[in-house]
């Protein structure tokens, strides 16, 4: 399970603590800070394997099945940006998507603000936690991928997320949310732990899974140019697929499809990552 780009929620309650940003005039002193916070600046560094204009492809071929005349998108869990500025061009011309993106960690927001300027992609920036109303107008379709719901310890936080997912959709719209399963952490316990080097700091990642409570822990070491070192520690659950469903079904939410990874098969039990398509749920009563 990846370190999610998301709201950084740390707590059993689902309310983030004060946001602590590293003090990092003691250089002696252990720092440690909420994640992303220190992450952000080589946080594309140090997931440079996501190929991010395959995923966003993926969506597209999502959208085209399931939405074809979407014009507006609503990102959540945006991180640094990098799934805007592939997915936003495949809305329709002249200049694709009305893109709105959000991301629960100022500093990933920052970093999204300098991607999207750098690419020149029309895409609406904002801070937002998972839950919170999105602000704006009705969105066509709403996207969160990557793991973002993972970040929600309990399924009353998840309801609460796609509660505000419902809210935002546009009659007819659409919403692609993905998930991390037990199966991924189970399968791939071993293979989470790495270290490498950024141009903001070096980095040691450990990860552990925990199967009787489905709770994945990520600690990340990271060491910055001058010597000093701050330690982020990411929480994810990995929840069942009729877990997700009983979840967006208290939100209003109907399924509209679940795939299995990136494929265009059903998901089940066995699948690693699933891609749920949701709809509002009176659209789907009125359309029956």
């Amino acid at each position: 399970m990846r370190c999610s780009c998301s709201s950084g929620i740390t707590g059993p309650d689902q309310r983030a603590p004060p946001r602590c940003r590293p003090d990092l005039s003691d250089p002696h002193a252990a720092v440690v800070t909420d994640p992303y916070s220190a992450l952000a600046p080589g946080y594309d560094a140090v997931m440079a394997h996501v190929d991010y204009p395959f995923w966003a492809a993926y969506l597209q071929s999502l959208l085209r099945e399931h939405h074809p005349e979407a014009e507006t998108v609503v990102e959540l869990g945006c991180g640094t940006g990098a799934l805007a500025v592939s997915l936003q061009p495949y809305g329709p011309p002249p200049g694709g998507y009305a893109y709105r993106a959000y991301d629960g960690s100022p500093e990933m927001v920052e970093v999204a603000r300098e991607r999207v300027r750098q690419a020149g992609r029309p895409v609406a920036l904002g801070t937002l936690a998972f839950g919170d109303t999105v602000p704006g107008p009705p969105a066509d379709v709403v996207v969160l991928v990557y793991d973002g719901l993972n970040y929600l310890l309990d399924l009353d936080a998840v309801t609460a997320l796609l509660v505000s997912v419902r809210d935002v959709l546009a009659p007819g719209g659409v919403a692609i949310i993905d998930q991390s399963t037990p199966a991924n952490s189970e399968n791939h316990a071993d293979g989470f732990d790495d270290a490498g080097e950024t141009d903001a700091f070096a980095y040691q990642r450990t990860s552990r899974y925990d199967p009787e409570t489905r709770l994945h822990t990520t600690d990340f070491v990271l060491t910055l140019p001058d010597g000093r070192e701050v330690t982020e520690t990411h929480h994810q659950r990995a929840y069942a697929l009729d877990e997700v469903q009983a979840a967006a079904e208290a939100a209003g939410l109907a399924v509209v499809a679940a795939y299995d990874g990136f494929e265009e098969d059903d998901a089940d039990e066995t699948s690693e990552r699933v891609h749920w398509v949701f709809a509002r749920a009176d659209d789907v009563v009125e359309a029956a």
